[in-house]
């Protein structure tokens, strides 16, 4: 049976959003292991940092909850002020982490307007990240007038805003996290950090491992932004984190994304540009091919048939001449 989001404020939209807060906390004392191959920052540290990252940030939006409904900030001045949201979150998570771990980092400020791939990802993706999630939680499903992801007016499965919120959680950790990485530029100093607070997996017991792990990271967020981003937002596709029994995986959800390509960068656009080139060259050249491929056929089968006529010819003449 499926169960439906409430449409509407109210007690039943109160309950549901209680039950499901408390649904997401009970998931954090399951494995917190990545099971996926995709890469995320929280890789390199330990369980336990982990869910007090996490416990953190469903504290920090459950207080972001509250202040929007006791401002009586309607879904339209979200709508102007998620990015400002998504940012402030952010850094108001980063800081109560660096506070509970006493992580004396210094030059850490998110800004809008910076060259990490963090925040390019938070300018392209706010919407879905952050303002979807608000939506249902505060005003119901009433309150996305946008129908970004297709499902009947109305009647959006209560599992589907779970999986926005495990979502959120997720990458809200793993945005803090690569923050917090970025900020210490030696790797011998980001080793001493995590081995001196203890919050490292034992899989990274070395300055070498650690750096292995944060050059692969910086690789695997250069290709995902430039190569990987453009394709799936080209495909009205949305990749969301869940929590499971078994750990941490990904899926991809139907999105609506098409003002999402306006922001692309020029680079990103070339992606878009060379999948409209695969679409129309890939069936014409895989035609081509297996055309190329039966003609070459024919003629093999051709020359090896009219040398075994030649070979068996000769071989009778001489017979015939003995």
């Amino acid at each position: 049976m499926i169960i439906y989001w409430p449409q509407k404020q109210g007690v039943e939209l109160n309950l549901h959003v209680s039950n499901l807060f408390k649904k997401v906390y009970i998931k954090l004392h399951s494995s917190l292991y990545n099971k996926t191959a995709h890469i995320l920052s929280i890789d390199i540290v330990n369980s336990y940092f982990k869910q007090e990252l996490f416990k953190i940030i469903l504290l920090e939006l459950e207080i972001l909850i509250l202040d929007i409904i006791e401002l009586d900030i309607d879904i339209q001045d979200i709508s102007r002020l998620n990015h400002k949201l998504l940012i402030d979150l952010v850094v108001k998570s980063m800081i109560s982490c660096q506070n509970m771990f006493k992580l004396n980092l210094r030059n850490i400020y998110l800004n809008p307007a910076g060259q990490l791939l963090s925040h390019k990802r938070i300018f392209l993706e706010h919407r879905l990240l952050l303002q979807s999630v608000l939506a249902y939680l505060i005003f119901g499903t009433s309150g996305d007038p946008a129908n970004i992801y297709l499902f009947p007016k109305d009647q959006i499965p209560a599992k589907h805003v779970e999986i926005l919120l495990d979502n959120l959680v997720i990458q809200i950790a793993d945005i803090v996290f690569y923050e917090l990485i970025n900020s210490t530029k030696s790797t011998l100093k980001l080793f001493d950090l995590l081995k001196v607070h203890n919050i490292c997996r034992t899989t990274y017991v070395s300055a070498r491992s650690v750096a292995t792990f944060r050059n692969n990271l910086v690789w695997y967020n250069y290709s995902n932004f430039y190569f990987k981003q453009p394709r799936i937002i080209y495909n009205n596709r949305y990749q969301v984190w869940i929590f499971s029994n078994k750990g941490l995986h990904c899926q991809y959800i139907y999105a609506s994304r098409e003002d999402e390509l306006k922001l692309l960068s020029h680079a990103q656009f070339v992606i878009i540009v060379l999948l409209e080139l695969q679409d129309f060259l890939a069936p014409k050249l895989q035609n081509l091919i297996l055309l190329i491929g039966k003609l070459w056929i024919y003629l093999v089968r051709y020359v090896i048939s009219n040398s075994l006529k030649v070979l068996l010819k000769s071989i009778s003449i001489v017979i015939r001449s003995r």
